[in-house]
């Protein structure tokens, strides 16, 4: 690190040389003139006066101009030492000034200090103390701001400030992630430029008027989903003032909870659709049976024989929605799959078999195209896979028109494509698809 230049306060120095200086001059003139004054009226009894004046007058400017040689170089001196200090602290005054951590400070040893009496270097000695407690503050600060700021960085939640007049003190760049808020035309977006979300405008305001604490759920459009909004949980709390206690700001923090909303109402629909389809057929075994109860009361078993095959059916119809919850509730638990080598052909054909009774019902057409013959895979789930995205398509499908399945490569893998002419799946549900 270069080594900054030392102060030295020169005009102080010349004052105080030419004044001191000026002084020795004034002195050694008035008494050169009044020890010749004193010697002419001594030799006025003397013969020869004159030449005795010029001898004397020849000796006290030599003595005058020594006398200033020497005196010039004290003074010289005198005055670099009387003004040294003085440069120092003014230094030291510009270093406090600029709070510039990164500039040495050129400070003497205490020993050094202590050759240089006086309350100059006193003074200097108070400033030395100051300027050391303030750079290790300014190092705490420094410190500070970095962690925090790494701390700010690393919080996969997006976080935003803002002070009393609503502009952004701080924001992390998650938030920036998700709302932008960079620069326009030399200023911050303001928070009523940033939200248009009448809830988080509310809250921040809230918080500023009562620094009360407050959480909110809004939706909200980020930059990556701009057609779909997210559901963010905003928790808003006051900055105060750590002497006043006054509220200079306000700081939100955004948690996404748009998977946790998601995952909830697919849980409530779930119950919801599983509760309605064990209903109907417990509902028709009930009233079945109730049925046949009358009758065998009654001695009449002529008509029972339909009413045990409607029995039957609604049984296995529990059996294939208990297997269903029981093939979910594996998934879920990722389980191995059992994997093997697969014909394309036969899933195929195993799945049109189990759907050919609704296909025919809708007077539909299936066109199957084997590009690829085989793939490894857990035959059972495939089968099921295959058989859902068929009758999927069956069912969303006009009457009377076409459904392709494809199997095909892509790269290392084999895609199995089942297109139909339907209405297609809201982008809302793709999430719960793929």
């Amino acid at each position: 690190m270069v080594k900054p230049r030392r102060y030295f306060p020169w005009r102080l120095a010349r004052q105080v040389f030419f004044s001191h200086f000026l002084f020795v001059v004034v002195t050694l003139v008035l008494t050169g003139f009044s020890l010749r004054y004193f010697l002419y009226t001594e030799l006025l009894r003397s013969d020869d006066v004159h030449k005795t004046l010029a001898r004397f007058d020849s000796y006290l400017t030599s003595l005058f101009v020594t006398v200033l040689f020497f005196a010039a170089i004290y003074l010289a001196l005198t005055s670099r030492a009387y003004a040294r200090p003085l440069g120092r602290m003014i230094q030291r005054a510009r270093e406090l000034r600029r709070l510039n951590a990164e500039v040495p400070t050129d400070e003497l040893d205490p020993e050094e200090l202590e050759e240089e009496p006086g309350e100059w270097t006193d003074l200097e000695r108070a400033l030395n103390r100051i300027h050391r407690d303030l750079r290790a503050r300014t190092d705490d600060l420094s410190r500070e701001r970095e962690e925090l700021s790494a701390l700010i960085g690393a919080v996969s939640d997006a976080i935003l400030a803002v002070g009393t007049d609503e502009n952004p003190l701080f924001f992390n760049p998650q938030f920036a992630l998700y709302f932008g808020g960079k620069e326009r035309e030399g200023r911050r977006p303001s928070l009523s430029e940033l939200f248009r979300s009448p809830d988080v405008l509310t809250a921040y305001r809230q918080v500023l008027a009562t620094g009360e604490r407050q959480v909110v759920n809004a939706s909200l459009h980020t930059k990556a989903s701009t057609k779909i909004p997210r559901v963010f949980s905003i928790s808003i709390a006051p900055l105060r003032d750590n002497e006043t206690g006054e509220v200079f700001g306000v700081v939100g923090i955004f948690h996404d909870v748009t998977e946790l909303k998601q995952a909830e109402q697919i849980r409530i629909e779930f119950v919801g659709n599983a509760s309605h389809e064990l209903r109907t057929p417990i509902t028709n075994i009930k009233g079945y049976v109730e049925t046949l109860k009358d009758d065998f009361k009654n001695n009449r078993f002529d008509g029972a024989q339909p009413f045990i095959e409607i029995i039957s059916k609604n049984v296995d119809r529990l059996i294939f929605l208990v297997n269903d919850l029981l093939d979910l509730s594996t998934l879920e638990q990722g389980g191995e799959l059992a994997k093997s080598v697969v014909s394309t052909r036969d899933v195929t054909e195993t799945a049109l078999r189990s759907v050919e009774t609704r296909r025919a019902a809708r007077r539909q057409t299936i066109h199957v195209h084997h590009h690829a013959s085989s793939l490894l895979a857990d035959p059972r789930r495939l089968e099921q896979v295959t058989t859902n995205l068929i009758d999927n398509a069956i069912k969303y499908t006009p009457e009377g028109s076409e459904i392709n399945v494809t199997w095909d490569h892509e790269g290392d893998a084999v895609v199995l494509k089942v297109k139909d002419n339907g209405a297609g799946i809201p982008p809302e549900h793709h999430a719960r698809l793929f």
